[in-house]
C-alpha cells in the first residue's frame, strides 16, 4: 500500500483503520489506512502532525469512532510546514 501525500487542493477520504504503528524507514510513525474516493485506491497516511493529530482525536471522541468516517483533508498552503485541515464530509 502506497503512502497518500496531502496538499493544499482537498482530498476525501474515508477512514479505512484506527490509528496504528507503522516502521517507515528509520522509526515508527503512527498511520490511517485511508481510502481515496475520488481514485479509487487504498493508501495510508501519516498522521504524526499535530495539526492531523488533534482534529483526528477530537473527530475519535464526538463521533466514537474513526473508521468509516468520511473527511475532507488539505493543507492551508503548499508550503511543506503547512498545518493541515480536516472537516467530516
Amino acid at each position: 500500500m502506497d503512502r497518500i501525500k496531502i496538499d493544499a487542493q482537498p482530498v476525501k477520504l474515508r477512514i479505512e483503520s484506527e490509528p496504528y504503528a507503522k516502521f517507515l524507514g528509520r522509526k515508527y510513525c503512527a498511520v490511517i489506512n485511508v481510502y481515496d474516493m475520488k481514485k479509487k485506491r487504498e493508501y495510508y497516511l501519516i498522521i504524526d502532525a499535530q495539526s492531523l493529530s488533534q482534529p483526528l482525536f477530537k473527530l475519535a471522541e464526538s463521533e466514537e469512532r474513526l473508521r468509516e468516517l468520511v473527511i475532507w483533508v488539505n493543507k492551508e498552503s503548499d508550503e511543506k510546514y503547512a498545518k493541515y485541515e480536516i472537516v467530516l464530509a
